[in-house]
């Protein structure tokens, strides 16, 4: 195995819009182009919400992140649903929602690559292990940066060395997971479940939040109408506080307050 050296400097660094919309319309003029694409989001981790913070994109020659905190998102939309370019992904099960739901921007068409390493019975399936096993890449820091705050910045070289890495071995991943899918009669299958993931429905019904808390479901009828109002009531005040959710009361307490098991007093609040 070898570890990949540090290429930090290599790459393309977006972050006016003139610039981005400069970059979108390179791909606007092509009749056809395959990128490697990931993003980096806050999903109400360190503060109240979900944003997109980082987008990278590698072509297969050059790297480029975007920083959509200073160009905006608005203007990758032409790119991200551009029928001509496709976009290589690696488990889009949270980046799909989010996008759809904060920013009305579906990203298509895509190859995942992630239920191919589902149906080839990967032993781990993260992307950083599938790499290591098929292109001989060790990439380190993987757990440092799983609960990095991507708002900050300036970015530090080692948070931007990860961030590219999501995209800079996709093309050639793509390429060593096909010849496996081929050689096992599983690439029908693996189209069937990229088509599934295409032409689902990832619209969210913000008023409908509680819905998605785990446990919600085992609440009896009038619990479930007591959850509804201590959810909003926690919601409002991380709202106004811009603390993510679970830093006001967390999903256990919520329940336990719901289920008669504790009290408010009893309640331990994280968030301070």
């Amino acid at each position: 195995m070898k570890t990949e050296a540090n290429n930090a400097t290599d790459y393309l660094y977006i972050r006016t819009k003139k610039e981005l919309r400069a970059y979108v319309k390179s791909y606007e003029e092509k009749k056809f182009a395959v990128i490697a694409l990931d993003i980096e989001a806050e999903l109400n981790r360190h503060v109240y919400g979900e944003q997109l913070c980082l987008v990278q994109i590698y072509d297969g020659t050059s790297a480029v992140l975007i920083d959509p905190l200073e160009t905006g998102v608005e203007p990758l939309k032409p790119l991200f649903e551009d029928l001509n370019v496709l976009k290589i992904v690696y488990d889009v099960s949270s980046d799909l929602p989010l996008l759809k739901n904060i920013y009305d921007i579906e990203v298509r068409p895509v190859i995942d690559l992630r239920p191919a390493v589902a149906l080839l019975a990967y032993e781990k399936r993260d992307l950083h292990s599938v790499i290591g096993a098929e292109l001989g890449v060790t990439l380190e820091k993987k757990a440092k940066f799983q609960k990095q705050n991507w708002l900050k910045r300036p970015l530090t070289p080692e948070a931007i060395e990860y961030a590219l890495n999501d995209v800079r071995y996709l093309h050639p991943l793509k390429d060593a997971i096909y010849r496996k899918l081929l050689d096992r009669g599983l690439m029908d299958l693996f189209f069937l479940r990229n088509m599934q993931i295409q032409v689902r429905d990832y619209s969210r019904n913000p008023a409908e939040r509680y819905l998605r808390v785990k446990g919600y479901t085992q609440l009896d009828d009038a619990q479930k109408e007591v959850f509804k109002k201590v959810y909003d009531i926690r919601e409002k005040y991380a709202r106004r506080a811009n603390m993510p959710s679970h830093n006001i009361i967390s999903r256990t307490d919520l329940l336990d307050v719901v289920r008669g098991e504790k009290t408010i007093d009893q309640l331990r609040f994280p968030g301070g």
